[in-house]
């Protein structure tokens, strides 16, 4: 059955106005989504704390079972997770009070069930003072010594002693963590270590000679794990890559970066490295002792060895690029040098799952 022109054209009409009402809510929803995940990620540092007993933010401590301790409280924890003080075991209505020397830095009262801390850093390690009272009565007071844990950082790698005339730089690694770790060259050759003053940093020097014609890598370890930095090293007696030369290098922010090319020949010149196809000076660029330079070209020989140099202490993302060493003898090696930002926290890795779900439904 037909129906006159001017029904089917209120039809189409009606229908055009549905089919617009329909992408009005779902742009509305979509933006209403989208303010959620700003806000959401704005605020993912003061998510709610886990309650007692998980392990990926927070760790527990519950005073009803250390009633009378025999001695202080040990408690661990990694940097970055809160302590929560559960009050639960606790007969009445408690005032508990967490104190670091006269500072009380938390107070839970009327019938509160818990006390959290911010997240923990390493200068929050040390010796607190734990006292509930009820009905103007002492219930306990105990010490609760607090170490928390630092996993080492990546060690940023460096040369040192570049002004010494007719002697090899060194290789100097720095990492820092909680127990303070212990550094180790690859190949098990030892270095000289020394702490600086700090509880926290370690620092280890080696002759870079010990590694003229092979990589080399150093590794920072502690109770906590393990992080270690290499020198990315490349032979010029061929173009060909060998199979433990790096063609693309991924850094992140603020983490070190050197690299090292060499050719065999008493008569040969240092090679000279260039990044984009534009060649870096290496007078220019020299490396200076004690400077923070942005990056810093050093020659070196030893034995028939030829070997540059380029370093860069703390790169950054406009650090990226190709970066090409050639000898007088036009063999060459390139890498590719990827710079990214800081990786996204464990909330805002959430939240962006939550808000593609989000988007996805809305769409639909």
């Amino acid at each position: 059955m037909k129906f006159p022109y001017r029904w089917r054209c209120c039809s189409n009409k009606f229908s055009f106005q549905n089919t617009r009402m329909k992408t009005w809510r779902q742009r509305n929803m979509i933006a209403a989504v989208l303010l959620l995940c700003v806000v959401g990620a704005l605020c993912s540092d003061d998510m709610e704390t886990p309650a007692c007993g998980s392990s990926y933010e927070a760790e527990c401590l519950t005073p009803a079972d250390y009633l009378n301790p025999s001695a202080p409280i040990s408690k661990e924890l990694a940097v970055g997770k809160k302590l929560i003080i559960s009050l639960e075991g606790l007969s009445g209505s408690p005032v508990c009070h967490w104190i670091r020397g006269e500072d009380r830095v938390m107070t839970a009262r009327n019938g509160s069930q818990s006390m959290v801390t911010a997240p923990l850093s390493e200068t929050d390690s040390g010796e607190y003072t734990l006292t509930c009272d009820s009905n103007n009565a002492a219930m306990f007071s105990t010490t609760v010594i607090l170490h928390v844990m630092k996993r080492p950082t990546k060690p940023q790698l460096m040369l040192d002693g570049v002004d010494v005339s007719d002697d090899s730089p060194l290789f100097k690694c720095v990492s820092e963590g909680f127990p303070k770790p212990t550094i180790q060259w690859s190949g098990n050759k030892d270095g000289e270590q020394s702490l600086k003053g700090s509880d926290r940093k370690t620092e280890s020097k080696i002759l870079s000679s010990k590694y003229y014609n092979r990589g080399m890598m150093c590794c920072a370890t502690n109770a906590e794990g393990q992080e270690c930095s290499q020198l990315y090293d490349y032979d010029l007696q061929s173009s060909v890559m060998n199979k433990d030369e790096a063609s693309t290098v991924t850094l992140s922010e603020g983490q070190s970066l050197l690299l090292r090319c060499r050719v065999n020949g008493y008569s040969l010149r240092s090679p000279v490295w260039e990044k984009g196809g534009k060649q870096l000076d290496a007078r220019t660029l020299s490396c200076k002792p004690e400077e923070e330079e942005e990056m810093c070209i050093k020659n070196d020989s030893h034995y028939a060895a030829r070997m540059a140099y380029l370093s860069i202490r703390s790169v950054r993302e406009e650090h990226s690029g190709t970066y090409t060493c050639t000898s007088t003898n036009k063999n060459s090696k390139s890498v590719y040098v990827h710079v990214s930002g800081g990786l996204p926290t464990y909330n805002n890795m959430m939240v962006l799952k939550v808000c593609s779900l989000l988007l996805l439904l809305a769409w639909l």
